[in-house]
């Protein structure tokens, strides 16, 4: 595209900066200065991020500049351009928009160029410690936190019996444990530290004794205006993205993503200031089985794509793509997945897992085994919807088709229609790369998507971070409407006054005879088993 330039904001002294490709005409912009000394643009990457099965950078590009005069050395000597905004502007319109992220000087200069955001999301967290306070017993990472999470507050006054939870406000405080055992004799409050800023305080009516542990289980994040606990995926992203991070999101950028996961409860915690935005994003992302990209319209989408057919999509067919490429590979193939979820952030572990099998899929390509972080999880029944969805990708083979057409500016995660003869796969697919080729006018594309019949998946194993005691004994009666459960022990015995909660929802108590009944439907359920002397214990049933 010949008449494509660089635009940089301009920094302390304001001045715009345009970059017009050298000996080709065109007409310098009427605001700020230009400089006709763009070498050549090189084709924009735009990557989708799927954690946990093709995790990518951010939108990016390099672009090439001559300097052969030293004038660009001398204008950016003592004010290089990074962190400055960018923008590829051709016929009106922007083409990519960004931050500078690096220059690297000499007779031709490169200029590295992130889209998506006014600040790299190679960032660290900026996330405080407790040396802000002047004073620590233990120099610890202060964590912003959402949803139901478990911590180990940080002490806050030399008398250990304040310490502080949260660097910011909390809905509530659920449970305090010392020593795992749980205590009364406490009172939280939201306050402000010694700094001013806002934070979350728990005080203890007895002084922490050396080496007791503290535990506590609390509701983070709130809305700011309606104090609505924060704990779906897109509250928690967009939240961390524009508050933490403090990039230019607004909520309306994921109104569709939203929609898509508003019945998901999470609940985790950030305290790493040494990871990555993006890499906390991803972690985010493969909690709730998601892709993402900067760069994209809505930021999020649910992975594997749900189908959405009244939305647009780029038709890719013989006369778009003459030429068409498919490749499947042997990796990338599970079998046997496992999820870790309910991650404990006092004790340093996941409380909890489930294993899913595909049956079929074992038979014809044998026991492939993945573990799949979800640490923002928190129930049985989502960690086994998310390893059910994710099984239903992974287990397959997977096509993967590459293509070139005339130029096209399609965002990554739009929906494309193939209908191509040399496709092995055809309908409506998200994009998942997209690379814009300015000099040629041209988009390669890709997208990924399994063949054959979804497989049959069953739920193989559901276990907690201790040895179960329960060996989750169940037996299942059917009386008219009601279906009747009976709890017992390892050793076969019934458990009365056992706590029995239903798929996640109501909680009966079971007689004398360990038994509770519930007006279910036939199908699948899963038990959550709770008795005095025994740690909790999840039975999935088929009535």
């Amino acid at each position: 595209m010949r008449d494509a330039w660089l635009q940089i904001d301009g920094g302390a002294d304001g001045v715009t900066l345009n970059l017009l490709p050298a000996g080709q005409g065109v007409a310098p912009p009427a605001e700020g200065l230009s400089l006709a000394c763009l070498a050549g643009l090189p084709p924009i990457e735009r990557p989708l991020s799927v954690p946990g099965i093709e995790a990518a950078p951010t939108s990016n590009m390099e672009v090439e500049l001559d300097n052969a005069d030293g004038a660009l050395t001398r204008l950016w000597a003592d004010r290089p351009p990074v962190r400055r905004a960018a923008r590829v502007r051709a016929g009106g319109g922007v083409l990519f928009a960004g931050v500078v992220t690096g220059v690297q000087l000499g007779a031709r200069v490169r200029l590295s160029l992130e889209a998506g955001m006014d600040r790299p999301l190679s960032d660290n967290l900026p996330l405080r410690t407790s040396a802000v306070w002047g004073g620590w017993r233990e120099l610890r990472v202060l964590p912003w936190g959402w949803g139901q999470v478990t911590v180990a507050p940080i002490q806050y006054s030399s008398d250990q019996r304040v310490f502080a939870l949260l660097d910011h406000p909390i809905q509530g405080v659920d449970e305090v444990r010392r020593d795992d055992v749980a205590t009364p004799a406490y009172d939280w409050r939201n306050g402000v530290d010694s700094t001013g800023r806002a934070v979350s305080f728990i005080e203890l009516a007895q002084p922490l004794a050396e080496g007791e542990r503290l535990a506590v289980t609390l509701r983070g994040r709130m809305h700011p205006d309606t104090g609505r606990l924060l704990q779906t995926p897109a509250e928690i992203l967009h939240d961390v993205l524009a508050h933490l991070a403090g990039a230019p999101v607004q909520w309306a950028d994921f109104d569709d993503y939203r929609t898509e996961t508003a019945e998901w409860v999470l609940g985790g915690l950030l305290d790493d200031n040494t990871v990555s935005v993006r890499a906390a994003v991803d972690q985010l992302m493969q909690s709730a089985g998601g892709a993402w990209s900067a760069a994209m319209p809505g930021i999020a989408l649910t992975w594997p794509p749900l189908p959405d057919d009244a939305a647009p999509a780029l038709r890719v067919d013989r006369l778009a793509a003459p030429e068409l490429q498919a490749a499947t590979a042997a990796t990338g193939i599970v079998t046997v997945l496992r999820v870790l979820y309910d991650y404990d952030h006092a004790a340093g572990r996941y409380r909890r897992a489930v294993q899913l099998r595909a049956p079929d899929a074992v038979r014809e390509y044998g026991a492939l085994e993945q573990e799949w972080p979800a640490p923002w999880l928190r129930t049985p029944r989502q960690a086994e919807a998310l390893g059910r969805r994710m099984l239903a990708w992974l287990a397959r083979p997977r096509w993967r088709l590459g293509w070139r057409q005339d130029w096209a500016d399609v965002a990554t995660g739009s929906w494309v229609h193939i209908e191509h003869p040399l496709a092995p796969i055809a309908g409506r697919h998200r994009l998942l790369a997209a690379r814009l080729d300015l000099s040629g006018a041209e988009l390669e594309g890709s997208i990924e998507a399994p063949v054959g019949p979804v497989p049959a998946i069953e739920t193989t194993r559901l276990s907690t971070a201790f040895e179960p005691v329960i060996q989750a004994g169940i037996t299942v009666e059917v009386a008219g409407s009601e279906i009747i459960f009976t709890a017992r022990d390892e050793q076969g015995k019934a458990l009365p006054g056992a706590r029995i909660t239903l798929n996640g929802g109501a909680t009966r108590i079971a007689d004398a005879a360990g038994r509770v009944s519930f007006p279910v439907a036939r199908g699948r359920h899963v038990l959550l088993i709770e008795a005095d002397g025994y740690p909790a214990s999840e039975a999935v049933v088929v009535v």
